[in-house]
Order: C-alpha cells, then sequence, then structure tokens
C-alpha cells in the first residue's frame, strides 16, 4: 500500500512516515521500479508498536533500541529510561535554579546577566556539538536568546544537527514566524535556504504566506524546498511547481505526495487530475516524465483516476500502459 493509505488507515501523518524512514525506524518492505513507498500490513503492525512505545513517553532512539530484536528485555530498557529521566530531572533542577537566581536578581546585577549571555555565547562556539548544546538550552529556558540572534546564528550554521537545534529554539522562542521575513530575502541563496527550512517549521498562516514567493525565487532547488513545504500546508499554489517536479524527477514521489495531499485537503482532486492529463498530453513530454505522471496518479483516490488510467492502458507508451494497468488493478 502506498504511504496515503498508510497514513489514513494509522492516523499517523505522510510527513511523519517519512521521518520514520530516515530513522530507520519504519522503513517499507518495498518500493516500485519507480521509487515508490510500498508498505505491507506486516509494516502496519511494526508502526502500531512504535507509536505505542512513544505513547510511553520513549524518545525516537528509545523506541528503536526497544524493538531492536538483539536489544536487552524489556525490564533493562525500562531501568535506562529511569535513569536517564532522573539524570534529565537533575539538569532540568540545575537549570531552573539559575533561572529563578537570574529572574530575581535587580536589573544592575550583572553577574547574573552575564551567565545568560554566555550561555548564549554558546552559539558562537566552533564546535558544532556545542553550537547544538546551547540552542538546545536556550530553546528549553524560558528566557530564551532573542530571535534576531538565534536567525543570525541559524543563517550561518552548517551544521545539520545545530541547524535542526537552531530551528526548534526559534519556534520555541515565541517570536512567531515572521521573524524570518527578511532572512527570506537574503540575497545569498543558501542563507535563505536556511530560513525557508526555518519558516517550514512554523505553523500557521503567517508561515505559510512568508513560503509561497519563493515558489519563484530564481534557485530551482529553493523553488523546489518551498513547494514541498507549501504542499504539505495544503496550499494549492504550490501545485505547478509540484507538478513540474513530477515531470522533471528526481523529487517526483515527494511531490506526487504533496499534490495528493492538497487535492485531499482542499477538495482540489479534479483540478490537479485535470493538470496532470495535460501534461500527459503534452506532445513534448518525455517517455520517462509521463511515466512518473503516471505513477503519480497512483496517490489519488481510485475512483478518481479510474478513467485517465483507462485510457492509458492502451497507451502506445507500453511502460505507461502497463503501469496504468497495475494501478487499475490495484484500486479494484
Amino acid at each position: 500500500m502506498r504511504i496515503g493509505e498508510v497514513a489514513r488507515r494509522s492516523g499517523v501523518s505522510a510527513r511523519m512516515l517519512r521521518h520514520y524512514e530516515r530513522l530507520g525506524l519504519l522503513v517499507p518492505a518495498a518500493r516500485t521500479a519507480s521509487g515508490y513507498r510500498d508498505y505491507t500490513e506486516t509494516d502496519l503492525v511494526h508502526l502500531t508498536q512504535i507509536e505505542g512505545l512513544r505513547a510511553l513517553g520513549m524518545t525516537l532512539a528509545q523506541v528503536a533500541e526497544a524493538l531492536d530484536s538483539e536489544a536487552a528485555g524489556p525490564e533493562a530498557l525500562i531501568a535506562d529510561l529511569a535513569e536517564q529521566t532522573r539524570a534529565r530531572i537533575e539538569r532540568d533542577t540545575a537549570l531552573l535554579a539559575r533561572l529563578t537566581t537570574l529572574t530575581s536578581v535587580s536589573p544592575g546585577n550583572w553577574d547574573a546577566a552575564l551567565a545568560a549571555v554566555r550561555l548564549a555565547r554558546g552559539l558562537e562556539s566552533p564546535i558544532a556539538g556545542e553550537r547544538q548544546r546551547a540552542a538546545l538550552e536556550l530553546g528549553a529556558s524560558p528566557q530564551g536568546a532573542p530571535a534576531a540572534q538565534l536567525i543570525d546564528a541559524l543563517l550561518a550554521e552548517e551544521s545539520t544537527n545545530a541547524a535542526g537545534a537552531l530551528r526548534w529554539a526559534l519556534v520555541q522562542s515565541g517570536s512567531g514566524a515572521e521573524v524570518l521575513r527578511e532572512a527570506l530575502r537574503d540575497p545569498d541563496p543558501t542563507r535563505r535556504a536556511r530560513a525557508l527550512a526555518a519558516a517550514a517549521q512554523f505553523p500557521g498562516d503567517v508561515a505559510t504566506e512568508l513560503i509561497l514567493p519563493l515558489l519563484d525565487d530564481p534557485i530551482a532547488v529553493i523553488r523546489q524546498d518551498a513547494a514541498l513545504a507549501a504542499g504539505a500546508r495544503s496550499a494549492g499554489a504550490a501545485v505547478p511547481v509540484l507538478l513540474g517536479l513530477v515531470v522533471s524527477g528526481p523529487r517526483d514521489v515527494e511531490a506526487a505526495e504533496a499534490l495528493a495531499e492538497i487535492a485531499r485537503d482542499r477538495h482540489a482532486e479534479r483540478e490537479i487530475l485535470i493538470a496532470i492529463e495535460a501534461a500527459l498530453g503534452d506532445p513534448v513530454a518525455s517517455g520517462a516524465a509521463r511515466g512518473r505522471l503516471t505513477q503519480a496518479l497512483g496517490e489519488f483516490d481510485p475512483r478518481a483516476t479510474a478513467p485517465l488510467l483507462t485510457a492509458l492502458a492502451a497507451d502506445q507508451d507500453r511502460a505507461v500502459a502497463l503501469t496504468a494497468r497495475y494501478l487499475l488493478q490495484r484500486g479494484t
């Protein structure tokens, strides 16, 4: 079954399912020849186990350990989890004591104020791990750090893990996506792409409004990232770029999934399928592009795609015809 069906049956979003796959927690049993995820009933059972362990309060790393067939028994895992929880409580208690001291001092007490500054200065460490820890502590602290400082650090951050921590800290700062407006206009495409990744972490219409202009960005990869981010928010404006991604590849699978999500959330299935049909009929479309477009139809409601697939089942391109017949058979 495709990722959309798994999402509907399990209640776990397609985005989270892809995240689980990246972590190695839930890797589909197979993929189609065109790269689409193909889940089995066994994968669904595995997904239920993952969600059950997460409901107990386990981190994803602990969930992975618990599901490892070679890992220690549940009693050892629970004991380890309890020990980690005690250690975290000790760290949080120490942090709370420092913050309580900071909030109780007079405005002129520089010693306490400088303690907070030292934490923020950790963002300037030459060691990526220290920058990541500083960002996580700032995000967890009610005092936090000025959004401008977090954005400056984020736009310059090259480490994947530290950048992820900075994005999280920025969301936790409570400043809102609006603080990224100028960064999303940065003339440097690398910095602009980092700002886009941060904006995608914010919920709500403001973040969507900030992302949409990047659908016209001069840099192709930024346009693609913006389309996928907007598609995850069911923004219909992303449809043309997403359709172009299906035609051109290599991110056609992600784009097809985003198109299907837009179709479901905005009741735009008919309009999107008309656009796909038009792309299939484009006389300059390559065989590979038409094959990807046909594969993308597998993400939509079989009842809606049946007429188009029936026509494609007699297509002169054998690969397109075979794919259409397979999807028709699967949908019955």
